[in-house]
């Protein structure tokens, strides 16, 4: 037996992937179910982010995913097999026939909620803050990418880093929208607060040609892999100045996805309240 399909579920981090996994893995032990292939993924996403910014050949991201993945994928005897896997989110829009039978989610979050997850992460947790403030490469840098120019990156604060960030991954995910590949977009706020988790989750689940699973609505309330420290706050105590620049960086991918329309935010944009809209 071979593995007929492969459902990748990728995203910016700090949205979820590993409680994916960890229920994927409970409810169909019939399916091959990993969270970014244990810990070997690392690889993939420091070579993917340094070819894209011009200081390696695709090969090398390329020999990453044959050490990391492809052996245990040529090995699996179960038909599905699904990675819940952000560090492959830049090489797979480059590369996607790696994958027999790929189905792409693209699971997104609230730009602000996922910068306020991902500072707190990065604060208090060593590992993360090694990863994210100490290894090259280990997240997109703008001026490598030529989206700023080098002052404007060097300006930008950890906060602006962070934005730019969630707007840039999501976008380079979502050009798998318009390509071949199957691709569903969900929401994390779906799953976690939305009124019918369960109803979104078999959605997802009928993508991926799984059956629907019942009786557990519980399992969207208990928190999986949180971030530990909650010293920066909800957007709700935001500065004004701090709702500018998520609203100039993201603004656009944002609305996309239907964020920023609450009341209580459009308030804060107000030039009244001396945020630019």
């Amino acid at each position: 037996m071979k593995v007929q399909t492969s459902g990748l579920i990728l995203s910016t981090g700090r949205t979820g992937t590993m409680f994916f996994a960890s229920l994927l893995q409970e409810i169909f032990p019939q399916a091959a179910v990993y969270h970014e292939a244990g810990e070997r993924s690392r690889l993939i996403n420091i070579f993917t982010h340094a070819h894209l910014s011009g200081f390696l050949p695709l090969s090398v991201p390329l020999w990453a995913w044959q050490r990391v993945i492809a052996i245990d994928l040529a090995d699996c005897q179960k038909e599905v097999y699904i990675d819940s896997n952000n560090m492959v989110y830049a090489l797979l829009p480059l590369k996607p026939d790696l994958y027999p039978g790929l189905r792409v989610i693209h699971l997104v979050r609230d730009p602000r909620e996922y910068v306020r997850s991902h500072i707190n992460w990065a604060r208090h947790r060593p590992k993360s803050f090694v990863a994210n403030y100490l290894t090259p490469f280990w997240q997109p840098n703008a001026w490598l990418l030529k989206e700023m120019t080098w002052s404007k990156w060097m300006g930008l604060s950890r906060f602006e880093r962070y934005c730019w960030i969630w707007d840039f991954k999501n976008r380079f995910i979502g050009q798998l929208a318009e390509s071949e590949i199957p691709y569903l977009r969900i929401f994390f706020e779906d799953f976690f607060g939305g009124p019918k988790p369960l109803a979104r989750f078999n959605e997802m689940l009928a993508f991926l040609g799984l059956e629907r699973a019942i009786g557990i609505e519980d399992r969207f309330q208990r928190p999986v892999n949180p971030a530990k420290g909650k010293s920066f706050p909800k957007w709700q105590n935001w500065s004004a100045q701090q709702c500018r620049q998520i609203q100039l960086i993201c603004g656009e991918t944002m609305h996309t996805y239907g964020y920023g329309n609450e009341p209580a935010w459009l308030e804060k944009l107000k030039p009244s309240n001396g945020v630019a809209t």
